[in-house]
């Protein structure tokens, strides 16, 4: 069962379009990811995804490793 979930994470360091293209490309090569949508001016990053093939956990983790910070945020 392909399950579809969004989740919005807050992102800091987020400064300009070049960011925004490096963190839409770290998160949509992650299995399980079906979408992402970075809010360059609002500091956050929707994310559709399949949470039985990738948690929130990884997705945060995936940003750490492409150099940003970032946790769970509301929508």
């Amino acid at each position: 069962m392909d399950t579809k979930h969004e989740t919005v994470l807050n992102v800091s360091g987020m400064t300009c379009p070049s960011c925004v293209r490096h963190i839409d490309g770290a998160l949509r090569e992650i299995e399980g990811v079906r979408g992402v949508e970075v809010r360059l001016r609002e500091g956050k990053v929707l994310v559709t995804h399949d949470p039985g093939i990738v948690p929130v956990s990884a997705l945060i983790e995936a940003l750490r490793e492409a150099g940003y910070a970032s946790s769970p945020g509301a929508s």
